[in-house]
């Protein structure tokens, strides 16, 4: 599934990778992604083809010309100054896909088969950082806004990934904007895979852990997120009544993390890949490799040993 649906960003720079064959007799141009569907920049439209009813007509005869060519889906790039070209593209069969800042995307499938256009992305994706001093504190935070404000509550900072952002980059981010403190990404713990309602964005939820870059550092906290930040020994940490409210700490969080500070567990380890042809910039978390006890080869002849020992002692 996510070799066929790259987006959204991969989509959108492949679907202009290859023009249009001029002779096609399409009157909108556009480009020919490698789905073989046609991506439309209305942005691009000249003053007269940006005109309602004649949008319309070039639209219509297009949509007709690309299906002569067997192309699959289209898209519409809309920006704002031509938004009120939106109602004629959704009078031809246009649904609107997804909108950012400054412009709307509108698709339409053009086959009689099952739309394979992916839909647009339903996924937050939120990190938490685990962070423990020379002195086995825990970095954790009071938050200034959310659910636990005011509560006193102490917890891991925790915050949201920004596009185009690596989970260890975002978790190393986060502590860094709301405690002024430098870590860097060393493993990941746990992530949860939430969905909220049937409509509404599933949530993706990873815990990190970091190392600080030095001792010592001075905590300088972002007022407008959080209230207070400080180390705190893991049973303060542990003890909060809190924790009794929000099962996933209770349960799965929270002994992880003793888990990882005792060195009972180790997490996945990540490899940045920031520069391949194929997949881009993305990275691959795996299982640490398992270490061998090099005593192993002597230790199995002398147990071997003390096993027939005890077969020819007496009961």
């Amino acid at each position: 599934l996510l070799l066929q649906c790259p987006w959204p960003q991969e989509l959108e720079s492949m679907s202009s990778s290859s023009p249009v064959d001029s002779t096609s007799g399409a009157p909108l141009k556009g480009s020919v992604d490698v789905f073989n569907g046609v991506k439309v920049d209305c942005k691009l439209l000249s003053t007269s083809q940006a005109e309602g009813e004649t949008f319309r007509g070039l639209l219509s005869e297009s949509i007709r010309v690309w299906k002569e060519e067997k192309r699959t889906g289209v898209w519409l790039m809309i920006p704002n100054d031509v938004a009120s070209l939106i109602p004629h593209a959704l009078d031809l069969g246009f649904d609107f896909h997804h909108a950012k800042p400054g412009v709307a995307a509108l698709i339409k499938w053009l086959p009689e088969s099952k739309n394979m256009i992916p839909q647009h992305p339903f996924t937050n994706v939120g990190v938490g950082a685990v962070i423990f001093n020379a002195k086995d504190e825990l970095l954790s935070v009071q938050e200034g806004n959310g659910p636990l404000r005011g509560r006193g509550v102490w917890k891991i900072p925790t915050g949201m990934v920004e596009p185009g952002e690596h989970i260890g980059s975002a978790a190393e981010r986060e502590v860094w904007e709301e405690t002024g403190i430098r870590a860097s990404f060393e493993r990941l713990l746990l992530f949860r895979h939430r969905f909220t309602t049937p409509t509404a964005n599933c949530d993706l939820f990873f815990v990190c852990a970091l190392k600080l870059s030095e001792q010592d550092q001075v905590i300088n906290i972002d007022e407008e997120e959080i209230e207070a930040a400080k180390f705190i020994p893991m049973n303060q940490y542990m003890n909060q009544a809190v924790w009794k409210e929000f099962s996933l700490y209770r349960d799965q969080i929270n002994p992880l993390i003793q888990q990882y500070k005792s060195e009972k567990y180790k997490g996945l380890h990540t490899q940045v890949k920031d520069t391949d042809k194929r997949y881009g910039k993305h990275a691959v978390y795996t299982a640490l490799p398992a270490t061998r006890n090099r005593l192993n080869p002597l230790i199995r002849p002398l147990r071997s040993t003390l096993n027939f020992i005890r077969r020819l002692s007496p009961i």
